[in-house]
């Protein structure tokens, strides 16, 4: 009996810690989309070629943005390239939609959220990543982009990728 009561007094101090870890993020005074992987609408620009579904588009004093969540702790590096890219993505897909602009999207990571501004020097590197792609279409030997196996092992490539450190 007090081996269960043990345990849910931890219970309940870990669900305590958890709750002040979530409450760091801001909250938005409206979620206008959540991607729940069923029927829902693809943002899509022809101009860039591009398609895509943020896990959330909130709004707050008017501003409408995306949200994207990743499972991983946000580390003293900062968002990873990649993940402020897929971002950018989404604040031009969402411009495109909207026809309004979009000053900024937030990744949320386990442990806090941030606010990424989409200005001209992100703006930029999308653009210069996405005519990248555009020049090399059927590229089948695309080198890896880093030297993580952290990030190896949660990529939804890793089972046919043939560099794959993990």
């Amino acid at each position: 009996m007090v081996l269960v009561l043990v345990l849910i007094a931890l219970a309940l101090l870990l669900r305590t810690h958890a709750r002040t870890l979530v409450g760091r993020s801001t909250r938005p005074d409206h979620v206008v989309h959540i991607d729940t992987g069923r029927n829902n609408q693809t943002l899509t620009s022809h101009r860039f070629s591009l398609t895509g579904q943020p896990d959330y588009i909130l709004e707050e004093h008017g501003e409408r943005f995306p949200m994207e969540r990743k499972s991983r702790h946000l580390t003293a590096h900062g968002p990873y390239e990649g993940e402020r890219l897929q971002l950018a993505a989404y604040c031009l897909l969402l411009e495109e939609h909207t026809g309004q602009p979009v000053r900024r999207g937030r990744l949320e990571y386990s442990n806090r959220s941030i606010d990424v501004p989409f200005d001209a020097a992100l703006r930029a590197a999308l653009l210069a990543t996405l005519q990248e792609l555009q020049q090399h279409p059927h590229a089948r030997d695309v080198r890896r982009s880093h030297a993580h196996p952290a990030r190896c092992r949660g990529c939804g490539f890793r089972a046919r990728c043939s560099q794959a450190l993990a």
